[in-house]
């Protein structure tokens, strides 16, 4: 009788219990049809048994080798030799503990006994189950009335068992219903244990059960001159074997079983070759059967088997990126490929499977390159990002140790891939559930991608940041998506908080977001009705006039008196009879010099543990609590306006502000020294007993202080040696600080809302954004100049003073770097911004010196004529690199 509900699947395999079947496409896919008295079918238990076949779900995407019916239990087995049972277990023929699993299973388990053994094919009897495994070993499992699993049936074994009677290597095995063949390949021999075929007894009714197994020798190596055995079959009351004609072969003789679809190097080169219709026809057929199925595809790049040992992924995914590029160049392919992943293959992604094997596919994917092209990001890797935001619990637990186990540029990959996506999102998003939706997804993966990543550091935390997201996102108009989700109107029901991804904030950006939130906060606080919003830059600048040799005294009294409102607007430094800017070189000077002045060891603000070392707040402070609370203001200003500066903290300062512990590290950062003989007294391994001459009281910051009470009388020992360390670490960085720690932080998140820098800043940028870096590349510097109003790359007069420029100190280009910009450090703004902007104004002659704007980064260089004059002018930048007032010299002699 044909089966209908199969006339246009192509079947490959197909196996029969007793009252059961089970079919395996050409796909991948698994049927079962007939009895589910027992869970036979592998539905689940809800299912009554079925007259058409029906696909075995939870299956899918497992690439699968073989499935074998037995009398009420099944079996598959997949190409990366993991077991699969399901159906009747009442004797164990299932080798699954029956304290776990009751007398049936009624979907597929994975088999834990049988996963490092090398199974390469499986065989069920009636209620026993025979394994093969690539070493040519038999074991056996299940039912053993009649002797069928090749052991004394008055043994009392459980789980698999090797048939050590077997004399030599098998390569092939079948099971009838009470009794088991197998070929053993070294000795020519087809044995056969259990009951015998000819034997008619009621499997009700057993016979009686005998101490001893007997193995008898069906075909012997004399009976088969001339001849090689091709196949055995056992059935229940006969046995065949087939044969042919070639005694010269030294090929092992297995049981070669129809497989899936899989891509090979024969066929993409065919593939790539067709050119008639009728090639590219069969060709697209074929592309289409494995790009369409998770299961064929994970099966032609599982890695081969040389062991029974698992790898750590079980795909060559190098093997998969060289395909993938291969065929993808040939552009009707390409465009095939696209199609089956859109229309098929995306859609029956295994998300919900709890099998390692079926959730390969999602590693697979991203090594292709149409996931990658911006045109698909749509269609492809918003469905891709979809089925992982949606997998249960166990399934995603199981694809993130995938991820964990990735080499870094498969990672990356990945990353890149999600990346590609959200920027298109981004440039075609709108304001409608789906837009959120879409981007939604994906930024919830890249979470999780992140999430791996940091707890296995695999990749640099810039790789995820988007720098595109300055240009993409407007901060201000679009605040309430950022921050706070009661702030989400009631239409949108896929709201995205941002402040929920920090990772794809570039630092730049992730203080834009800081600017607009701490702005639009403190204005909707004091006088803005909902919705409206005054742009940063459109409101009133705050105004600080001070006098260069009065710098910290008028500015300190101008801040105690501002306003809230005053502290986010524009801000403007105006020097009194000097000049007066929006700019950020004025500004820039401005932080330079007053943070100069304040943390200097002489001006007494800031305690120095140690020559050279960072600085730290002082245990008892000759000034009063509100300097410390201005200067908080001073360093959110620094940083609400963009502007590193020098401020010589440690990374510990930035932990604090973030809520987070100092730690040991961070105090032998402080102080090494101090840090150094603690790590001694931790190193020190003498008796417990022994004291270390040492008391729970710590000289700091020129005093002596108990670390507890009646501290200078209590030893230090083996036994609190650890407590010892942390209470020295307590007392530097908390204790000994609380009272100018507290006045400063309140003053620092006067101008920074708190919320969004612990939401998105790391202690690290946080420390970045506000004292900046270092990390001078000046070859860079160099080739990112511009040259106009009379210069070119290759004029004489630049030649000469990049190769005069070379020859400076490291402080000396700092210096000229401070002429220039007004600031020594880094720009936050990105390397675009590093860089001379070189003019010749026709004004300027020899006689006059080099004139920096610093807003601007612009360098007014008269044309010299000869290297020393080169150097003279640098000379004379670098030591006046102070104030606003132009330099012009009388003509040198």
């Amino acid at each position: 009788m044909k089966i209908k509900t199969l006339n246009d699947i192509k079947i490959k395999q197909v196996s029969c219990g007793h009252y059961h079947s089970l079919a395996l496409s050409e796909g991948g896919q698994v049927f079962s049809w007939g009895s589910n008295s027992d869970g036979q079918l592998g539905l689940g238990k809800k299912f009554p048994s079925q007259a058409s076949p029906q696909r075995v779900r939870s299956l899918d995407g497992i690439p699968l080798a073989q499935v074998a019916a037995g009398g009420a239990h099944s079996f598959a087995l997949s190409l990366s030799g993991t077991s699969f049972g399901w159906g009747r277990n009442n004797a164990g023929q299932l080798a699954l503990h029956k304290n776990n699993v009751s007398g049936q299973s009624y979907k597929p388990y994975s088999i834990s006994a049988l996963k490092n053994l090398g199974v390469i094919y499986i065989s069920c009897g009636y209620e026993h189950t025979v394994v093969l495994t690539q070493n040519g070993k038999v074991f056996t499992f299940g039912d053993n009335t009649y002797g069928q699993l090749g052991h004394s049936p008055t043994a009392e074994k459980s789980g698999p068992q090797l048939v050590e009677g077997i004399d030599g290597l098998v390569s092939q095995i079948d099971c009838g219903s009470y009794h088991t063949l197998a070929y053993v390949y070294t000795t020519g021999k087809v044995v056969s244990f259990g009951r015998e075929p000819t034997c008619k007894s009621s499997p009700t009714h057993p016979e009686a059960l005998t101490e001893n197994v007997d193995f008898t020798c069906l075909i012997s190596a004399d009976d088969l001159v001339d001849f090689q055995v091709k196949h055995i079959f056992a059935g229940t009351y006969a046995n065949f074997v087939t044969t042919y004609q070639n005694t010269s072969s030294t090929d092992v003789p297995r049981k070669i079983l129809p497989g899936i679809s899989q891509i090979n190097e024969s066929l993409t080169e065919k593939w790539i070759a067709a050119k008639k219709r009728t090639e590219c026809e069969v060709a697209k057929s074929e592309i289409a059967m494995i790009f369409s199925s998770p299961a064929c595809l994970t099966a032609s790049f599982l890695k081969k088997r040389e062991s029974a040992e698992t790898t750590s992924i079980d795909v060559d995914l190098k093997k998969a990126r060289d395909t993938f590029k291969k065929l993808t160049e040939t552009q009707w392919i390409s465009f095939v490929i696209t199609t089956c992943l859109k229309d098929n293959l995306l859609r029956a992604l295994p998300c919900c499977s709890l099998h390692r094997e079926a959730l390969l596919v999602f590693l697979l994917l991203p090594e292709c390159p149409v996931m990658h092209d911006p045109r698909n990001w749509m269609d492809l890797v918003v469905p891709f990002a979809e089925a992982v935001c949606k997998m249960r619990d166990q399934s995603s637990k199981i694809l993130k140790q995938c991820w964990a186990s990735l080499q870094e540029s498969s990672l990356n990959t990945l990353v890149q891939m999600l990346k590609t996506a959200i920027i298109s999102q981004f440039y075609h998003r709108t304001q409608t559930n789906q837009s959120h939706c879409n981007l939604k997804a994906l930024l919830g993966m890249m979470k999780e991608v992140h999430k791996v990543n940091t707890a296995n550091c695999q990749l640099p935390e810039n790789t995820f940041n988007i720098n595109e997201l300055s240009n993409l996102l407007n901060f201000y108009a679009e605040r309430r998506l950022f921050m706070d989700n009661n702030l989400i109107p009631a239409e949108n029901s896929s709201p995205i908080i941002f402040s929920d991804f920090p990772f794809i904030f570039t630092l730049l950006s992730k203080i834009q977001l800081l600017q607009a939130e701490s702005h639009l906060k403190i204005l909707q606080k004091e006088y803005l009705p909902w919705g409206q919003v005054i742009p940063y830059n459109e409101l009133h600048p705050f105004t600080l006039r001070v006098r260069r040799r009065h710098l910290v005294e008028d500015a300190l009294r101008q801040l105690s008196q501002a306003e809230d409102t005053d502290l986010h607007k524009a801000f403007m430094v105006e020097f009194i009879k000097e000049i007066r800017s929006i700019g950020y070189g004025v500004k820039s000077e401005f932080f330079y010099s007053i943070f100069e002045e304040m943390t200097n060891i002489e001006y007494g603000m800031f305690m120095y543990p140690e020559e050279g070392s960072y600085m730290w707040f002082p245990a008892k402070s000759k000034f009063k609590k509100k300097r410390y609370f201005l200067f908080g203001i001073l360093c959110g200003l620094s940083l609400y306006n963009l502007n590193p500066a020098n401020l010589p903290f440690p990374l510990a300062l930035f932990k604090k502000l973030l809520d987070q512990k100092p730690s040991f590290q961070d105090l032998k950062e402080l102080s090494p020294l101090l840090g150094k003989n603690l790590q001694e007294i931790l190193d020190n391994e003498a008796d417990d007993t022994e004291e270390l001459y040492i008391y729970f009281s710590i000289y700091w910051d020129k005093n002596n202080v108990n670390l507890i009470p009646n501290g200078i009388s209590v030893p230090v020992d083996q036994t609190n040696k650890k407590e010892y360390v942390s209470a020295c670490i307590d007392y530097i960085f908390n204790t000994s600080v609380k009272a100018v720690y507290e006045e400063f932080q309140r003053g620092f998140y006067k101008v920074c809302d708190k919320e969004i820098l612990v939401k998105l800043f790391q202690p690290e940028e946080l420390m970045t954004a506000l004292v900046g870096n270092n990390d001078y590349d000046w070859k860079y510097f160099e080739e990112n100049s511009q040259y106009g109003q009379g210069y070119h790359k290759s004029h004489p007069t630049i030649l000469m003073f990049w190769k005069a420029f070379h020859k400076l100190t490291l402080e000396e280009k700092k210096k000229f770097l401070f002429f220039l910009r007004g600031n020594d450090r880094l720009p936050l703004s990105g390397k675009q911004e590093i860089g001379i902007k070189f003019r010749c104004p026709e004004t300027f002659s020899e006689a006059d010196y080099p004139r920096a704007l610093t807003c601007h980064n612009i360098l007014d260089l008269p044309q010299y004529s000869t290297m020393e004059k080169v150097e003279e002018a640098l000379q004379v930048a670098i030591n006046s690199n102070k104030g606003f007032v132009s330099l012009r010299v009388t003509e040198q002699q």
